[in-house]
């Protein structure tokens, strides 16, 4: 029987102990003395037994209940009338629906497994199971550009940086270390009187324009059958405690980094349907969690996180694009001597300004291909290919770091010169 159903069941003579094994899968109830009403609550197997007022057993039954099949009924008729050329059974299971079968064309597993979604909770699942006559399978080629640029500008006199203002020497004494910051003086020597500064010199003056330019770059490569999902993952994972009960502590991880995951069908036209959902994220340290226990303090970092979601349709080879993705930061602060740093034209003397933009932009361009496995593996090429470590030798006198083990196959033009290969 299935869950939700019922049966009422015929006894010899009037019962007047009816036992149930488990509860939870089925209810009895008396119908009369003679009748029992069985009740299916949910999948499972159990007994009942039936005894007469002396103990003996009028009738025992093993039950077993079966998942509902109304939803899968549902769907296996939908599925009929929307794909009569697929080869599609619809089976119930304790907590969703089974799909097995054939089709002809990926597309057409997809769309069975969207009908199948019509009919089932958000809780439940679908376990495709259907094959297809002639699979194909996509290659998602993505590139993700980060472009950062980091401007710095200060001008201006720091008084705060001076130690002291000055010192008399002689112009002989004078000595300026390339590395050092600062300008040293000895003893006074001769008769010139020049000043010899004796402090940090960059630390009276500030004058220091600064430009960062970073680029990174992640290219990854994801084959997969259509209708399949694929995921990538380039980054790592960092702990989080979780408190437990009585102070005990577990440890759950997050995901960080350049992620990506995509599911491709190809339509019967050789157009391929992309979802796509990329994911670039970092740890941000200055907005995490501080958390004291006992002597020591733990840091949770946040996460800095750009990500986007797309479902596009294009052939194969063809390229889109999401840009756009755009964050900047400006800082400017100015430092100054109370009262002087506001005077006109000399208050420039008196102050340090500090002038900080950061650009961030992320682009990312998606390229979906239609592939076939390669049936010659010498097709095939690794970077380490046709290469060995080299030798001693082969660095110190002849500056090579990677030494071909064949030589370079020679180019053989077909035809005489002029020919033309198209």
């Amino acid at each position: 029987m299935e869950a939700g159903t019922g049966k009422v069941l015929s006894l010899s003579q009037p019962a007047t102990n009816v036992f149930v094994a488990d509860p939870k899968v089925v209810e009895v109830r008396p119908a009369s003395a003679t009748s029992l009403f069985i009740f299916g609550v949910q999948p499972g197997r159990t007994t009942v037994a039936a005894l007469d007022a002396e103990g003996a057993v009028l009738a025992q039954y093993n039950l077993t209940v079966e998942p509902q099949a109304f939803s899968a009924h549902q769907a296996q008729a939908m599925i009929n009338r929307l794909l009569p050329t697929a080869h599609v059974q619809v089976h119930p299971q304790p907590k969703g629906l089974l799909l097995t079968g054939s089709v002809s064309m990926p597309q057409d597993a997809a769309q069975a497994v969207a009908i199948a979604k019509g009919y089932v909770g958000d809780k439940d699942v679908i376990s495709n199971e259907i094959t297809v006559s002639s699979p194909l399978q996509v290659t998602l080629n993505v590139r993700i550009a980060e472009m950062s640029r980091t401007v710095v500008r200060n001008l201006g006199v720091n008084w705060s940086s001076i130690g002291s203002l000055g010192r008399i020497a002689t112009l002989p004494a004078l000595s300026l270390n390339a590395n050092a910051s600062s300008v040293s003086c000895s003893a006074p020597q001769g008769t010139w009187i020049p000043i010899c500064p004796g402090a940090n010199f960059n630390g009276v003056i500030d004058a220091l324009a600064q430009d960062n330019l970073a680029r990174v770059l992640a290219e990854p490569n994801l084959t997969v059958k259509s209708g399949q999902p694929a995921t990538f993952q380039v980054g790592g994972e960092y702990p989080i405690p979780i408190s437990q009960v009585n102070g005990a502590i577990s440890v759950s991880y997050k995901d960080y980094g350049v992620m990506l995951s995509f599911l491709p069908t190809v339509l019967s036209d050789g157009r391929i349907d992309v979802h796509v959902k990329p994911e670039v994220s970092e740890l941000d340290k200055s907005n995490g969690v501080t958390i004291n226990s006992g002597t020591s303090t733990l840091i949770i970092p946040a996460l800095t996180v750009r990500r986007a979601e797309s479902s596009v349709e294009l052939g194969s080879g063809e390229s889109f694009a999401i840009a756009g993705l755009l964050q900047q930061t400006t800082q400017d602060n100015v430092q100054s001597v109370p009262g002087l740093g506001s005077t006109p034209v000399l208050g420039a003397l008196f102050r340090d300004t500090a002038y900080q933009k950061q650009d961030l932009e992320l682009v990312i361009v998606v390229t979906p291909y239609v592939v076939r496995p390669v049936d010659d593996p010498r097709k095939l090429h690794l970077p380490i290919d046709n290469s060995r470590t080299p030798s001693e030798i082969d660095r110190l006198l002849f500056m090579k770091q990677v030494v071909a083990t064949e030589p370079p196959v020679p180019v053989k033009i077909p035809g005489a010169a002029g020919f033309i290969v198209q």
